[in-house]
């Protein structure tokens, strides 16, 4: 099953399940800030074309409320940047690894 979140960016269930599960183990230690998942792809150099996904935890300060979204039960703050570079495109989960399709 997948869900398309109010900016475009499809995820999977498997997704959703593992973002819960992830908040599930690193929420306590970090009571306060605010999960942010951040696409990253090199346009030139040495790694032109690779491109990678973190996953991690910031304050709140300086985020608008358009920039958040509810990914199940998780709030997940989607920066300008990798809301537009994944517009139309799929998050899901391969080997405990975020992937997009």
């Amino acid at each position: 099953m997948l869900e398309r979140l109010r900016c475009g960016i499809i995820v999977t269930e498997t997704f959703i399940q593992w973002l819960k599960a992830w908040k599930a183990r690193e929420g306590g230690a970090n009571f306060g800030l605010i999960a942010e998942l951040n696409y990253v792809k090199c346009r030139e150099g040495e790694r032109a074309g690779q491109s990678w996904v973190s996953l991690v935890w910031r304050p709140l300060d300086g985020v608008k409320p358009h920039e958040l979204f509810e990914v199940g039960t998780v709030r997940l703050f989607f920066p300008k940047q990798t809301r537009q570079a994944l517009k139309e495109r799929c998050l899901d989960i391969r080997e405990d690894r975020i992937i997009v399709i």
